[in-house]
């Protein structure tokens, strides 16, 4: 087994990297940003800045420990956080670091580790693209992240409902069903999102739309894909697109006409 390597800057500093105290600030910093409301409503960016929290807290603990036993190792780790030119360290490096000290020990191929982290990729996108029931949300987001949503960093449920904030209704133009988004995702309203699903790609719809566009013989599923820096498509199943889009919005107001038409070419 290899003696556990040092971290070593691969290039020479452009600039005085962070010290080890402002590291922590940072750290603290970003930390809150993770927990503050408003939290982003695609399901794998709200995943992502969670686990970076949870890293944060853990990388602020570990530090401050480094910090208060050995300063010079803690100002080592900093300038490795920091990086040669201010943009964290070089991924090559890293994956060089990995593969010495922690796959290799393990017995294990980090080519493997990598092939399997390119296809979970795949996977969660794939997952987050389809429509999710309703009440399964809750499931998806956790108790931690739930109870900040629900409490809205001091807002009662009472004031929620009052301001209409957790009211959700249906993609379909037309269509004026609704229910209470906190209430299916805690589990205590479960007749409140029973049978609604939800797509990252437009939002809800009811049940009986649900059945018609997402689950039932022939479906009409969306999913947005890049199309360019700045643009997408947002594509159906069946085979429609918008066509190359610039703003969110407009390639919705598509999608809802080509429901329509749909609903209309079935009746």
């Amino acid at each position: 087994m290899p003696e556990p390597t040092a971290p070593i800057p691969h290039e020479p500093q452009d600039e005085a990297p962070q010290s080890a105290p402002e590291l922590l600030e940072e750290l603290a910093h970003m930390y809150l940003r993770t927990v503050a409301l408003p939290f982003p409503r695609h399901p794998a960016t709200f995943g992502w800045q969670i686990t970076a929290g949870t890293l944060a807290a853990l990388a602020a603990r570990l530090l401050h420990h480094v910090q208060s036993t050995d300063p010079a190792v803690a100002a080592e780790f900093a300038r490795l956080h920091h990086g040669a030119y201010g943009d964290g360290p070089h991924p090559i490096a890293v994956g060089r670091w990995l593969e010495q000290n922690i796959a290799e020990p393990a017995g294990a191929d980090l080519a493997q580790w990598s092939a399997e982290a390119k296809q979970a990729a795949k996977d969660a996108r794939e997952y987050t693209n389809a429509p999710t029931a309703a009440g399964k949300l809750g499931v998806l987001l956790g108790d931690d992240a739930l109870s900040l949503l629900i409490s809205g960093l001091g807002a009662s449920w009472k004031e929620w409902d009052q301001h209409g904030s957790t009211r959700r209704r249906c993609f379909l133009p037309g269509c004026t069903a609704e229910f209470d988004l906190v209430h299916a995702w805690s589990g205590e309203g479960d007749a409140q999102g029973k049978g609604w699903q939800s797509s990252t790609a437009v939002g809800f719809a009811c049940p009986q739309h649900t059945d018609i566009f997402w689950t039932g013989e022939n479906q009409h599923v969306p999913a947005w894909t890049s199309t360019g820096d700045d643009s997408a498509a947002l594509e159906c199943t069946c085979g429609w697109s918008t066509g190359t889009v610039e703003f969110r919005g407009h390639g919705i107001t598509l999608y809802q006409v080509h429901a329509l038409q749909v609903l209309r070419a079935a009746t």
